[in-house]
């Protein structure tokens, strides 16, 4: 076998079945590869939504997505999806094809250091051909899930991917569970000396620690909220629920509710979904996979495991700490009445309280980037793990409509919608193609407001005159037409509500 045929049939060996991409002459070979080893090639119109499709496949799946696109433009057009993945732990691997290794002295036609490129981006930027290939991509699949997850960037050099390959297929080495290490007791301590405990949950906790919270929750009674990545790892119909921290719709709010407490439990809390440094001034105790210590920064931590670090430190909780319940509703009331505030006419608001009401319960939403994100995060409820998806480390916009795509594929029988602004669609118009081919039956919600309303907003604050933030949209409903796609306009609650139930 070549090359090429060596990193395919390992990957399907390993269970990996799809691969997004847009190729070119230079990466033809694996593309080809990648058929033959019984994987099928899902061209996207961009090679920014196959990186993106394939950091939510990852992050769905917890076996890392594939993307595959040429050298120079294509690997470049890479690097806002794989930095996305970096900062929110999604396992991937991304594979561009390279400059033919005999041609490097002298050929500089879309040439870029690409190892370079993606180093600081990726948790390794590697070259195929330079060791066995097979224990290579083992080691890339391996490292990708590791804690903390992210993606691994992958270099082929087009005449190496050619080039017979003296590999065999390794039997990959299972993953050492992480080691738990840390002053676990003396968290325990901290919890039982405290009188006024929070629980604040972030992307660090999988899906795989929701029994283990649930059970945390139950016995210690103590309030809790979570960051967006990981809305729904606890149902927020839960009585002990107080929002979602880090930069949301009522952020000043959820903060007050944060600075009420005497200390805070972090459960996978990464300060990536922050965009202010409240974190650094509160008392903080944190269970994590990795260390997220940094900076100012400073919490007391126990790290491994996370489901067995929080079973563990259920077990040692020997009196519940609920807040009286004159705290727990004053915060509430006061978050009620911020919400309020801002309900009136055709709210986001309240379109979205109507698109949720209709929504299947264990259906998947996710969210574009821009001021509806910031009201989503807030306001959509979500109740099972796994079921809101947003880019809230790098917060790039273009990430719903590719993210619901994966989202549709993986779970092809759940209902699965996009939400995004006017100007996130106009981004992502290439992605219609896919969905039409595919028949994803997503249903998108686009947000028009004819500007980048989240900048405008930002650039009144400041006393800037508004620039370079609105903008004439298209009819939408004429564009997803030439598609081939049902459409239509809303105008009222009440349409939207009846579009999307009738969808």
């Amino acid at each position: 076998m070549n090359h090429a045929e060596v990193v395919a049939q390992t990957l399907a060996a390993r269970g990996i079945d799809t691969v997004f991409g847009l190729p070119g002459g230079e990466i033809l070979a694996f593309v080809d590869a990648a058929r033959r080893a019984g994987m099928r090639f899902l061209l996207t119109g961009h090679e920014a939504s196959a990186a993106w499709m394939a950091g939510v496949t990852g992050e769905l799946t917890g076996v890392p997505g594939v993307c595959a696109a040429t050298l120079g433009p294509g690997a470049s057009n890479f690097v806002t999806g794989v930095a996305s993945a970096f900062l929110e732990r999604a396992p991937m691997l991304a594979i561009t094809a390279q400059t033919p290794n005999r041609e490097i002295p002298t050929y500089t036609h879309q040439r870029l250091e690409l190892t370079a490129m993606f180093a600081p981006i990726s948790k390794a930027a590697l070259t195929i051909g330079d060791r066995d290939t097979a224990e290579l991509i083992n080691n890339a699949v391996d490292l990708a899930v590791r804690p903390r997850s992210g993606p691994v960037y992958l270099s082929l050099p087009s005449d190496v991917a050619v080039r017979e390959c003296g590999s065999c297929e390794r039997t990959p080495k299972a993953s050492a569970e992480p080691a738990l290490s840390g002053p676990l007791s003396e968290i325990a301590e901290r919890i039982a000396a405290s009188e006024r405990p929070l629980i604040l949950i972030g992307l660090g906790a999988s899906p795989a620690c929701a029994p283990a919270i649930a059970a945390f929750l139950a016995k210690l009674r103590a309030p809790f909220v979570v960051t967006p990545k990981v809305k729904g790892i606890v149902g927020e119909e839960h009585p002990l629920f107080l929002g979602v921290a880090s930069g949301m719709a009522l952020d000043r709010e959820v903060v007050a509710t944060l600075s009420a407490a005497d200390l805070i439990v972090a459960i996978g809390f990464d300060p990536v979904e922050s965009d202010k440094s409240w974190f650094a001034s509160l008392d903080v105790v944190a269970l994590d996979v990795v260390s997220m210590r940094l900076g100012d920064y400073r919490p007391l931590e126990a790290l491994g495991d996370l489901p067995t670090l929080i079973a563990q430190l259920t077990a040692s909780i020997s009196r519940a700490k609920p807040w009286p319940d004159d705290l727990l509703q004053s915060r509430r009331q006061s978050m009620r009445a911020r919400y309020l505030a801002t309900t009136t006419g055709l709210s986001p608001l309240r379109l979205i309280e109507e698109l949720r009401s209709v929504f299947p319960r264990d259906g998947i939403a996710s969210s574009d980037v821009g001021s509806h994100k910031v009201a989503l995060g807030q306001f959509w409820r979500a109740y099972e793990p796994g079921t809101y998806l947003v880019a809230n480390g790098l917060s790039a916009m273009g990430f719903g409509i590719p993210a619901a795509m994966a989202a549709q594929l993986v779970h092809p029988a759940r209902a699965v919608m996009a939400m995004v602004g006017d100007g996130g669609m106009l981004m992502m118009l290439h992605d219609l193609a896919m969905i039409r081919e595919l028949a994803l039956p997503i249903v998108i919600v686009v947000f028009t407001d004819a500007s980048l309303s989240l900048i405008r907003l930002a650039a009144e604050r400041r006393k800037f005159e508004p620039t370079g933030v609105d903008f004439c949209p298209p009819d939408f409903t004429q564009i997803a037409r030439a598609f081939g796609i049902e459409s239509a306009r809303a105008t009222t609650l009440a349409q939207a509500r009846s579009l999307v139930d009738q969808a």
